[in-house]
């Protein structure tokens, strides 16, 4: 039997979820309570990397109920916690019931059972040690307005030390206080749908959003966009580098993930209509090294991350191994060498990662070069999870620059990568490959060279 967790057993709040025809459902008062899956894609990937549990309540005449209206104004702490605990076993028993081998489940919490930190993360860890499922494939999301909470430290700390992952959810840019997301460290920031929204029709509002991605991304964390219901918005999302993108015209809601199937027509369709439009004036790296006094997005912290004269020097001296063994590895494919065979040296420099090529439209191709003994990652590996290869990379600096400038280095700032290095920098050069460029990347773990880039 299931030990008690603070009043509640785990096996009492699972005795709350009935089996009928293969569908699971949950029983509160006279409501039945079910899952709804929304599949979350990595933009570049094409692929889904793990899916948002939604919560669907029906009262006993069969009508709807919103979970605003379940959860409304909180009068009875003790039932808002069993209600919050019951959906929580409801989303784990339906997401480990579709045998999914890949992939993040992201879920929700009440913002008071969330910051009730020791009693909820101890029925988490029961609950995910019940089904098997490892803490580091859950994602929690903490509401924006939870940032400036007091609480909220030890909150994540406590579902931290269970492996989970944090999300910071309904993120507005609009007179953002970025230092509040450098404290929190969170693995994903999730854009508020209505900024997305607002810059269909706002040319402003897309450069903030671009700014805003650059930023997130040099402050070590990645970007999501979600909610997304055009055509328009998906392309928004692409144009400011977001990852990660979800919403009802990406991909429906799924009562059963078991037979699901990526949207590759959908995403096939963006990035071709993507690729027609005209490259912003103004690129996402570019963006991020102007003033940030110019926008709404207010950081101390990235301005102290950010070199001094000094120290500019100092990162040109330690980048200069790689920019010449990079030349080095461009020569070798000039004269028809397999890459495989072109990366050693580069590869045994100290922080090197991978090498690997982008053809002249930015996909990846070919299987990529890993170090030998590649650093240690510190944050998840959406690389991997979403397939590896195979990657779309056209809208990154690194790319679009190495194509305007053939034959010349290029290096980007630290930005936080999709392979799980919060301190990556790339370096490239295109070279040509009969007819047509070929862009051979590197990566490499700035953690172990200057502290800024």
């Amino acid at each position: 039997m299931d030990s008690p967790v603070r009043g509640y057993s785990l096996e009492f709040v699972q005795s709350m979820i009935t089996e009928q025809s293969g569908q699971l459902s949950g029983w509160f008062n006279d409501l039945e309570l079910k899952t709804v899956f929304q599949p979350v894609y990595s933009l570049s990937h094409q692929r889904a990397i793990g899916f948002e549990a939604n919560l669907r309540a029906t009262n006993a005449s069969g009508r709807p109920v919103s979970p605003q209206v379940l959860f409304g104004p909180v009068n009875n702490y003790a039932e808002i916690s069993m209600l919050d605990k019951l959906c929580a076993a409801l989303h784990l028993r339906n997401f480990c019931a579709s045998n999914v081998p890949a992939g993040l489940l992201l879920i929700n919490m009440h913002p008071e059972v969330l910051l009730d930190a020791g009693n909820s993360s101890e029925f988490l860890a029961a609950l995910c040690g019940h089904h098997g499922l490892p803490g580091a494939k859950v994602m929690i999301d903490v509401p924006g307005s939870l940032l400036e909470n007091d609480k909220l430290d030890e909150a994540i700390a406590a579902y931290r030390a269970l492996g989970c992952l944090i999300a910071i959810d309904d993120f507005g840019v609009d007179n953002a206080n970025m230092d509040t997301i450098w404290h929190a460290r969170p693995t994903v920031v999730k854009i508020d749908r209505s900024m997305v929204a607002r810059a269909v029709q706002d040319q402003r509002m897309r450069l903030v959003l671009r700014k805003a991605a650059s930023l997130l991304h040099e402050m070590g964390t990645l970007v999501m966009m979600e909610g997304i219901e055009s055509e328009a918005e998906a392309l928004i999302a692409l144009d400011a580098d977001a990852d990660f993108s979800s919403g009802y015209y990406l991909g429906a809601m799924h009562d059963s993930i078991a037979g699901f199937k990526d949207s590759r027509d959908v995403l096939g369709n963006l990035w071709r209509l993507h690729a027609e439009q005209p490259v912003a004036a103004a690129s996402g790296e570019a963006a991020a090294r102007s003033p940030l006094e110019e926008e709404p997005l207010r950081s101390t912290n990235i301005r102290k991350h950010r070199p001094s004269p000094a120290e500019i020097g100092r990162y040109r001296e330690e980048r200069r191994p790689f920019l010449n063994a990079l030349q080095d590895v461009a020569a070798r494919v000039r004269s028809g060498k397999a890459l495989e065979a072109s990366c050693d040296e580069l590869l045994a420099l100290p922080g090197a990662i991978r090498c690997y090529a982008l053809d002249g439209t930015g996909i990846q191709t070919g299987a990529e070069v890993t170090a030998p003994s590649p650093p240690p990652r510190s944050a998840t590996d959406f690389h991997t999870l979403s397939g590896g290869a195979g990657g779309n990379w056209s809208r990154r600096d690194y790319f679009r620059r190495a194509v305007k400038e053939p034959g010349v280095v290029q290096v980007t700032r630290q930005y936080c990568s999709l392979a799980g290095y919060a301190r990556c920098v790339t370096f490239s050069i295109v070279v040509p490959a009969g007819t047509k460029p070929l862009v051979i990347c590197a990566d490499v773990d700035w953690t172990l060279h200057a502290t800024t880039a």
